[in-house]
């Protein structure tokens, strides 16, 4: 390791160090428990604190190397940056209905790019620290990047065990009957603050330890040199056999960019582990030195064929936002190989020193871009969105083969736009059935599920929707429970069944949807309730379970005597199986019941909780 860049910690950075680790868990609690409660429902607020609140600690937990040097100050603007970021991605993510799937590849690319880029900006700012001038050469920042990278593997291995043990210990003393820890290690205002403050202790240990990353990364460099020269003859090889087999299986695979980018990511890390001294005795004798040296000139054909191929998915199927990401990070890797081979085959010799001073440009250039795309100059889901609306107009997407809950649902907010724009354009005058499609899209509630084909509000509509088995006519309170409580049946192009109970039994009506178990409801006050679902069991024989698991709902049941909601249909056995809200309310009505109970008459308790009518009262 650079001399420059073995800088102790003084008592007083370390304590600042751990302050600030317990301050980044008390501020996450604090947005944990604010979003648990409702008290925070903005997702441009919610992302744009998280953003600062897990960010900016973690750069000075990483870069800081004296707590009053007044670089540190300087740090302080990527607070607003960050803030920025975080805003835009919940203004973005915002978008009523967007897919849960939506929200966690927003969120996850969001932390490795944003990550990636605060990783880069701390090197620099640790060297710039510790050498008390702007990085000028290479080795420092090599330096710094190994103990970052090292150092947070060691803390998440850390964590890992520090938890590990303390559920043992939970287990342990669960087993004996003392479930105290088992509750208090699931508490939140428990596992923010005593998580952070492990880790900021870890980290002032883990960073004072300069001899063991030292010697974690030796054995490391040891290890990727061996491997370097298998990844060159792969990738060699790979390009050599090309012309013999054609470039057509490539296209055929339909994976053929990520693989390649993959081959040449790897092939390029590991160069750069293992030719880290430009000064040094160079690694490898001649021959092999040179099978990596050529690899890495061919590096840019492989950019070529995996650009070419991710350009025959595009002008295909069109820009998504899988795609376009793939287009950024080919331009990434693009500009390396580029001008690593430009390098090699200019300076020959001394290729390695001018390589090592691209790399510092270099990484600038990634950390600048992947700050730049999570802005809204260059926000991909908006590029995705305006490249599909525009090969719809152009012609180039048919109007069947046009996705609109993709962009619905897939693209947050810009896709919500793009509809929206397009459906309000001239181009949507001739096209009924598209502009139909783009309105039920912007009026379901969730990818998969189906906006009402009736008005809810119109009692001809919504009776049209359910058919009476037996041609008994549905109460006009029960159509409209059903309206609100069961959507399902206004968006079926069939109508739902509906089954009218026998009196004996604790409901009166079972409503089937088409592909979802039967509800039956009973009559609470002035409305309509669900009491739960009816389920198939079984067969009164074992030959017949599975046909009554994939039979039709029953057109008359009956129930078992001595079994508590247990029904048989011919051959066939049901189980209701009861909804939360109508446990709680015979919980309630319960507690009701025996309140009163303490006036009642003898004649006012009807045995059995029957009626004088027979009928068992509704929950």
């Amino acid at each position: 390791m650079n001399a420059c860049v073995r800088v102790a910690l003084d008592n007083t950075t370390r304590l600042a160090l751990i302050s600030m680790a317990v301050f980044q868990g008390c501020a996450l609690l604090a947005l944990h428990l604010a979003l648990e409660h409702s008290l925070m429902t903005d997702a441009r607020w919610l992302k744009a604190l998280y953003s600062v609140t897990l960010g900016l600690p973690a750069f000075y937990l990483l870069g800081m190397v004296r707590l009053r040097d007044r670089l540190n100050a300087a740090a302080l603007l990527l607070a607003p940056l960050l803030f920025a970021l975080g805003w835009h991605l919940g203004g973005v993510a915002q978008a009523p209905g967007t897919d849960e799937w939506g929200w966690q590849a927003f969120g996850f690319t969001y932390a490795v790019t944003t990550g990636t880029a605060l990783f880069i900006l701390a090197v620099f700012f640790r060297s710039a620290a510790t050498c008390r001038h702007f990085p000028r050469t290479y080795p420092p920042l090599l330096s710094i990047s190994w103990e970052f990278a090292l150092t947070l593997g060691l803390l998440a291995l850390f964590i890992v065990l520090f938890w590990g043990l303390l559920w043992l210990a939970a287990a342990l003393f669960a087993a004996i009957g003392i479930a105290t820890f088992e509750t208090l290690f699931d508490e939140p205002v428990f596992v923010y603050p005593v998580t952070w403050l492990v880790l900021g202790l870890a980290l002032v240990t883990v960073r004072a330890r300069f001899g063991l990353i030292h010697s974690v990364r030796q054995m490391l460099e040891v290890l990727t040199r061996a491997l370097l020269p298998l990844v060159t003859l792969i990738f060699v090889l790979f390009l050599a056999v090309l012309p013999v087999t054609g470039l057509q299986p490539i296209w055929e695979t339909g994976r053929a960019s990520s693989i390649l980018m993959a081959l040449m990511f790897t092939l390029l890390l590991f160069f750069n582990i293992v030719f880290h001294d430009a000064n040094g005795a160079p690694p490898y004798h001649t021959l092999l030195r040179r099978a990596v040296w050529l690899g890495i000139v061919l590096l840019p054909a492989g950019s070529l064929l995996a650009g070419w191929a991710l350009w025959q998915r595009i002008d295909q199927y069109g820009a998504s936002l899988d795609r376009l990401w793939a287009v950024v990070l080919q331009i990434l890797l693009a500009t390396f190989t580029l001008t690593y081979t430009v390098m090699v085959v200019w300076h020959r010799r001394r290729a390695l020193v001018y390589v090592q001073r691209a790399n510092m440009v270099l990484a600038a250039w990634v950390a600048s871009v992947l700050i730049l795309i999570n802005t809204p100059l260059a926000d991909l889901r908006q590029w995705t969105a305006q490249h599909q609306v525009q090969r719809l107009v152009e012609g180039r997407t048919s109007e069947e083969a046009f996705d609109v809950d993709y962009l619905r649902f897939a693209l947050g907010q810009p896709g919500v736009d793009a509809l929206k724009e397009i459906q309000q354009s001239d181009f949507m005058t001739t096209r009924p059935a598209l502009a139909r499609r783009i309105e039920r899209s912007l009026e379901k509630s969730a990818r998969w599920s189906e906006p009402p084909s009736v008005d809810a509000r119109d009692p001809d509509a919504v009776a049209g929707q359910f058919e009476a088995v037996n041609g008994d006519a549905l109460p006009a309170s029960l159509l409209r429970s059903l309206a609100t409580q069961m959507p399902q049946c206004l968006s079926q192009e069939l109508p739902c069944r509906v089954l009218r109970m026998a009196p004996e039994l604790r409901f009166e009506w079972l409503v089937s949807p088409a592909h979802e178990a039967s509800q039956a409801f009973a009559p609470h006050a002035d409305t309509w309730q669900t009491l739960g679902q009816l389920v198939p069991l079984g067969g009164v024989i074992p030959e017949d379970d599975s046909i009554c698991q994939t039979s039709a709902p029953p057109n008359h049941i009956e129930p078992l005597s001595g079994s508590v909601d247990m029904y048989r249909s011919e051959r066939c056995l049901y189980s209701l199986q009861p909804t939360l809200e109508s446990v709680r309310r015979a919980l309630d009505q319960g507690s009701n019941a025996s309140g009163a109970a303490v006036g009642a008459t003898p004649d006012e308790l009807a045995p059995s909780g029957a009626d004088r009518s027979g009928r068992s009262p509704s929950p």
